[in-house]
């Protein structure tokens, strides 16, 4: 990660500065909806909506058709199996070690929020987020690969966002999104790492 810190130093003080406020607030329920009412809005509800789509796997559907137009197979072959195995280790982590976690509206009584009566919330299934563990994942290799400053900084931009947005839409609480945030930089620095050794091995592939 030492290769990109104008990416992993904001996406590791993002990490960090969830578990400070998580100190503060030591109960998941009262951190939560103290974040809820300090920022809730019906217009960023909507656009935190968008924000929390960078967290879902058609960006990596994007990235390996343009990187396979260019006949870079390689690149291409390593989002696809960072996608694929992010998504196997999240829904396995989900369904089978951690269930069942409730997300934050199966247990925060809704009279305690400003959501609008009848809105359609996740329920089950907090740990790991899954949107946060994705776009750490697809952002991290973002940065490998195009290392400028300005893709770096968009790339934690982009994932500082996701992160937030799954809190902001109620969606998970923050030990969901830290725990996917560091997961994800994990699964994506050792697929990486193990296409960089693929990569020197066989120089001839591209």
């Amino acid at each position: 990660m030492k290769q990109i810190p104008f990416y992993s130093i904001p996406a590791v003080l993002f990490i960090m500065c969830c578990g400070l406020f998580l100190s503060f607030y030591p109960n998941k329920v009262d951190a939560q909806l103290a974040l809820h009412h300090a920022w809730y809005s019906p217009a960023g509800y909507w656009w935190m909506g968008v924000v929390t789509s960078w967290g879902e796997a058609h960006l990596f559907a994007i990235v390996i058709i343009a990187v396979a137009l260019q006949k870079r197979y390689l690149m291409a072959l390593e989002f696809l199996s960072a996608g694929i195995l992010s998504s196997i280790v999240v829904q396995s982590l989900k369904r089978l070690v951690f269930a069942p976690t409730p997300r934050p509206m199966a247990v925060i009584n809704w009279s305690e929020t400003l959501l609008p009566e009848g809105l359609e919330v996740p329920l089950q299934f907090a740990f790991p987020s899954g949107h946060t563990t994705t776009a750490f994942v697809f952002f991290t290799l973002l940065a490998f690969h195009f290392k400028k400053i300005s893709v770096q900084i968009l790339a934690a931009i982009a994932v500082i966002g996701v992160g937030l947005s799954r809190v902001y839409l109620m969606a998970h609480w923050l030990p969901d999104v830290m725990a996917g945030a560091v997961l994800g930089m994990i699964l994506a620095l050792l697929v990486n790492r193990a296409f960089t050794a693929i990569k020197k091995s066989r120089p001839s592939i591209r």
